[in-house]
């Protein structure tokens, strides 16, 4: 008698076990899902931005032409990347021989409406 009461005890602790496991293991890929989306989140601002910087700087290696011209194509390509970047916060300067462009934008992160969070962004490249 002792040992069948051992062994429904022991089957007892593995079902147990198993239970916690598996409520464990759901929670776990929970978490990591949720690091995932905020990763995912936060991380579209900062690769928008060092993508737009990358376009920047190619755009003044063209040497495209006027100050406008430059100006126009760098609208575009932040309209396209999703860049909320204004005209006002544009700035093309020609001095002597280097063109320089100074931007600023700031870029919101939304988590399903229940928090939102700004992030301010500066570029600054010269050619």
């Amino acid at each position: 008698m002792g040992q069948i009461q051992q062994d429904r005890e022991v089957d007892r602790m593995n079902k147990r076990i198993g239970e916690k496991g598996l409520v464990k293991g759901i929670f776990t890929i929970l978490v990591l899902v949720f690091v995932a989306f905020l990763l995912i989140s936060y991380g579209k601002p900062y690769y928008r931005s060092y993508v737009l910087g990358s376009h920047t700087r190619d755009i003044l290696r063209s040497e495209i032409g006027t100050i406008d011209t430059i100006k126009t194509k760098i609208m575009e390509e932040a309209k396209e990347l999703n860049v909320p970047l204004n005209e006002e916060n544009l700035e093309v300067v020609r001095d002597k021989k280097v063109i320089k462009v100074n931007a600023s934008w700031t870029d919101t992160v939304d988590f399903w409406g229940y928090y939102e969070t700004q992030i301010d962004f500066s570029m600054n490249e010269e050619y």
